[in-house]
C-alpha cells in the first residue's frame, strides 16, 4: 500500500502582521522608558527590558512575514526561539532591581541562567517538541511565584495582577502554540495568530507594571 505526503500547511495571510505592527510600538515604548528612567540603574533595566521586547516582535515579524528557503528558516526559527528566552529575562530585570537584595540577585541570576539553557535548546535542537518549548517558557516565566508578596509590597495589587494577567495570556498562548488549537480561519488567522495576539496582550500587560517598576527603581 503506497503512502502519499501530507500537504504542506498554507501561510494564513495574516501570519505575523500583529508582531510586525508591536515591533514598532515596543520599540517607541522602549524609547520612552529609558527616556523616563529616573537614574543610570533604572535606565540599564529599561534598556535590557526594551531591547529583548522589541527583540521578539522584530525577529518573529521578520521570521513570519516572509517565505524563507529551508537554511533561512531554519536560522530564523532559531532566532525567534531564543528571542522567547531572552524577553522573559529581561521582563525580569527590571523587577529583580527593584525587589533588591539576596532575593532579587538569586533571581535575576537564576532567570537569566535559565534563558541561557533555552536559548542553548533553541540553537542546539531545532526541532523539539513544541509542547517542551511551550513548558519551559511557561515554567521560567512562572518562577517568580513564591516572590509575589514582595513583589506586591514593590508594585502594588494592581502591578501584581497585571503582571498575572499577562502571566496567564502567555500561558494560555503557549497551550495554543503546543495544541495548535484552536485554529479559526486556517487561511487568514489559525492557531499561530491566536497564539501571537495572546503573547501581545501580555506584553502589553507587562510593559505597563515594568514602566511603574523603572519609574520607582533608584
Amino acid at each position: 500500500m503506497s503512502s502519499q505526503a501530507l500537504p504542506a500547511r498554507e501561510k494564513p495571510l495574516l501570519r505575523g502582521v500583529s508582531h510586525e505592527i508591536a515591533a514598532f510600538a515596543a520599540a517607541a515604548g522602549a524609547l520612552a522608558l529609558v527616556r523616563a528612567a529616573p537614574t543610570p540603574r533604572a535606565a540599564l533595566a529599561a534598556a535590557v527590558y526594551g531591547v529583548t521586547l522589541t527583540a521578539l516582535f522584530a525577529v518573529s515579524a521578520l521570521y513570519h512575514r516572509p517565505t524563507w528557503r529551508p537554511p533561512a528558516r531554519a536560522f530564523m526559527r532559531r532566532l525567534d526561539h531564543s528571542a522567547i528566552f531572552l524577553l522573559i529575562a529581561g521582563t525580569y530585570t527590571p523587577f529583580c532591581l527593584l525587589l533588591g537584595g539576596s532575593r532579587g540577585l538569586w533571581l535575576l541570576v537564576a532567570v537569566w541562567a535559565g534563558a541561557a539553557l533555552g536559548v542553548v535548546q533553541a540553537v542546539f535542537w531545532l526541532h523539539a517538541p513544541k509542547a517542551l518549548l511551550a513548558a519551559l517558557c511557561v515554567g521560567l516565566g512562572w518562577i517568580i511565584f513564591p516572590l509575589l508578596p514582595e513583589l506586591r509590597a514593590a508594585v502594588g495589587l494592581g502591578g501584581v495582577l497585571l503582571l498575572l494577567a499577562g502571566g496567564l495570556a502567555y500561558t494560555a498562548g503557549a497551550a495554543v502554540y503546543a495544541l495548535r488549537r484552536p485554529d479559526p480561519a486556517p487561511r487568514v488567522f489559525g492557531y499561530h495568530e491566536v497564539f501571537h495576539a495572546l503573547v501581545v496582550i501580555a506584553a502589553v500587560c507587562h510593559y505597563v507594571v515594568v514602566a511603574g517598576a523603572v519609574v520607582a527603581l533608584r
